[in-house]
């Protein structure tokens, strides 16, 4: 049985994974990677910022403390779920994956400290998040299901499709990371930059992007054409967002990468690898009808 609060808590949860991407984000955009010098703590004589370290202190210290409060919140889903455990053993272990993820962008978030921001472990940073974005993603639509997968899946190429669509986005992210490494928001005016060439290696982020929409369309005109219900919501969902992307991501480039539009363009990014997710899940699915508290089914 899974409850209203799980399911609200595994929305909370996926909301979090998407924010910390953004407050990341807004740490390097604002050159605030180094406004605590140390960890675990802010500085080696303070645990946490002081007014002395001034507004990039605080802000690197609220994005540790964001990464504090999902901890916490996992802790909180993962009592939620203990009763639940044996019954949907599934809900329990995408919260302790997504939980221990937690102590690992810690550890990592230390070494670009350390490292001083060196764009490659920056990288590396970065692909935990997008990770737990997309176990998030799972983890919300399993609270809408039974957790028992049917027999039947969608009929080809759509099942194919649904994961070209997910491998085109891993890609788009991993170009995202060197594209970010190679322009002007280090974080840091004394970090270094990653000296790929920020032209062809934006070229290099655009073309698969473009794979993704074209991956995108096939697979919703196929799910229309083959009514593939289930299908057609997540498609269009994801189709929306690419085009928001590739509006924003262009702007950015011409206008030079501005902050705002930066930060924004992370916060769609969060969403297309949900959407992603949520595409090749829906090409195999579940029993949809789950009963919330006692006896109230609800239809996904």
């Amino acid at each position: 049985m899974v409850t209203k609060k799980i399911r609200i808590a595994a929305w909370a949860m996926l909301i979090a994974q998407a924010g910390i991407i953004l407050t990341g984000g807004i740490v390097r955009l604002t050159g605030s990677g180094l406004g605590c010098s140390d960890w675990p703590k802010c500085t080696p004589d303070s645990l946490v910022a002081t007014s002395e370290m001034g507004i990039h202190g605080a802000i690197e210290f609220g994005n540790r403390l964001l990464a504090v409060a999902l901890a916490i919140l996992g802790v909180c889903i993962a009592l939620m779920l203990w009763r639940h455990r044996k019954r949907r053993p599934d809900l329990f272990w995408l919260n302790i994956g997504l939980l221990a993820i937690v102590p690992v962008q810690a550890v990592v978030g230390g070494i670009t400290v350390w490292t001083k921001l060196n764009p490659w472990v920056v990288a590396g940073h970065f692909v935990p998040s997008a990770v737990a974005v997309g176990v998030a993603a799972y983890f919300v639509r399993r609270t809408y299901d039974t957790g028992v997968r049917l027999r039947t899946k969608a009929p080809a190429p759509l099942p194919t499709l649904g994961w070209i669509i997910l491998g085109l986005t891993a890609i788009i992210v991993v170009f995202g990371v060197l594209t970010t490494g190679a322009g002007p928001h280090s974080g840091s005016t004394i970090s270094t930059r990653n000296n790929l060439d920020n032209i062809w290696v934006t070229r290099l982020h655009a073309a698969p992007v473009w794979l993704l929409v074209i991956s995108t369309i096939s697979a919703l005109v196929v799910a229309r054409k083959k009514a593939q219900t289930a299908m057609v919501a997540p498609l269009t969902v994801l189709l929306v967002v690419e085009v928001a992307q590739g509006i924003i991501g262009y702007v950015q480039y011409f206008l030079g990468v501005p902050e705002l539009l930066v930060a924004l363009h992370m916060v769609g990014l969060s969403a297309t690898i949900a959407a992603s997710v949520a595409v090749l899940d829906s090409a195999y699915p579940r029993s949809a009808e789950v009963h919330i508290d006692r006896s109230v089914s609800v239809v996904s």
